[in-house]
C-alpha cells in the first residue's frame, strides 16, 4: 500500500504535536496557543510600569465609571437601585478614601502588582486616611485598558480597629450579598401591598394600608381605629419583617410583624402611647389582609 505524501505528512505532525483534525490539519498545541497570547498581549499595557500608572490615574479620578469594571458597575447599579428601594445603604464608606470624611492629609501609594495575566491582575494600595488601610485591587483587562474589579481590605488594625480579629471584607461580595438579602425584603414589601385589619379582641384595633412604587414602600393609613391615626409613619422591610415607627410630639407607635406563608396574615408585635388619649399597650397583634372585624 502506497501512502501519499500529505498522509505521510499528517503522520509526522502526530508524532510532534499529537493529533490532527478530521480534516487532516494539525491541532494546535496548549504551547502553541499560550505563545499566541503572549503576542496578544505584547501592548505595553501588561507591565508593572503600566499597570501602576493606570491606577494612579484612576485614584487621581475616584470616579467609579471610569475606573472600575462592567460586572463591578452591573452590582453597584442594581445595589444602587435596591439600596432606594429599601432605604438601606450597601457601602458604608468610598473604597477609594476608605472612608466617608477626607483627612486634609489624605494619600494612597501603589505598593505593588502582581500575578499579571491577559485579562487579570492584582494590586497592592495603601491609603492614608486618618488611618492606614492596605487595600488589594482585583484588576480586569477589558476595553483595552485596566478596571478595578473588587475591593480587598484586612481589617486588623483598619477601621474594624486593633482589637477585632483579622478579616477580609471582599466588597463585591458584600455587595451581592445586599443584593441577594434585599431582593427578598422588596417581595414581602410588594405582598403587603392593600389593606389589613386586627383580629381578636384583646390588641389595639389597628388598621395598615400599604402601596409600593420606585420609591419603596409606604404606609398610606395607619390608624388606631375610633383612636387616632398616624400620618405616613416610617416604614420597610428588613430582614424579612415589617417595622413601622414614629414618635410625633406625644404618641408614638412601633410595630414588627411577620408574614406569613400564604401572604394573608401578619403576626407580631407593637407598641403604643398614646397620652393625649390615655390609651398605651405593648403586646402581640395579628392582622389579615382585606379584613376589617366589624364589617363594611
Amino acid at each position: 500500500m502506497r501512502l501519499s505524501f500529505f498522509t505521510v505528512f499528517c503522520f509526522l505532525l502526530l508524532l510532534l504535536t499529537g493529533s490532527c483534525n478530521q480534516a487532516g490539519m494539525p491541532v494546535t498545541s496548549e504551547a502553541d496557543s499560550t505563545a499566541v497570547e503572549a503576542v496578544e498581549v505584547n501592548d505595553g499595557k501588561h507591565t508593572k510600569e503600566y499597570i501602576t500608572q493606570r491606577l494612579n490615574d484612576i485614584y487621581k479620578m475616584q470616579d467609579d465609571s471610569k475606573g472600575c469594571s462592567e460586572r463591578y458597575m452591573k452590582l453597584y447599579k442594581e445595589a444602587s437601585e435596591l439600596s432606594h428601594l429599601s432605604g438601606m445603604t450597601f457601602l458604608d464608606r468610598d473604597h477609594w478614601m476608605q472612608g466617608n470624611d477626607r483627612d486634609e492629609d489624605w494619600s494612597y501609594s501603589i505598593l505593588d502588582v502582581t500575578d499579571i495575566q491577559p485579562t487579570t491582575a492584582t494590586a497592592t494600595v495603601l491609603v492614608s486616611n486618618y488611618n492606614e488601610y492596605e487595600v488589594t485591587l482585583k484588576l480586569v483587562f477589558e476595553h483595552g485598558d485596566w478596571y478595578v474589579d473588587n475591593f480587598l481590605n484586612n481589617m486588623e488594625g483598619g477601621y474594624g480597629g486593633p482589637d477585632v480579629e483579622p478579616e477580609i471584607y471582599d466588597e463585591a461580595k458584600e455587595i451581592q450579598t445586599f443584593i441577594t438579602e434585599v431582593k427578598k425584603d422588596v417581595e414581602v414589601s410588594r405582598r403587603l401591598v392593600g389593606d389589613w385589619g386586627w383580629v381578636g379582641d384583646d390588641g389595639p384595633e389597628l388598621l395598615l394600608g400599604f402601596s409600593f412604587d420606585e420609591d419603596g414602600l409606604h404606609a398610606d393609613e395607619c390608624t388606631i381605629y375610633r383612636i387616632t391615626s398616624f400620618e405616613k409613619p416610617l416604614c420597610g422591610v428588613y430582614d424579612g419583617e415589617l417595622h413601622i415607627g414614629q414618635r410625633p410630639d406625644n404618641d408614638a407607635i412601633d410595630v414588627n410583624l411577620k408574614l406569613n406563608e400564604k401572604g394573608d396574615e401578619l403576626t407580631g408585635h407593637i407598641m403604643l402611647k398614646l397620652p393625649r388619649h390615655d390609651y398605651s399597650y405593648d403586646g402581640p397583634i395579628t392582622l389579615r389582609k382585606n379584613y376589617f372585624k366589624f364589617g363594611k
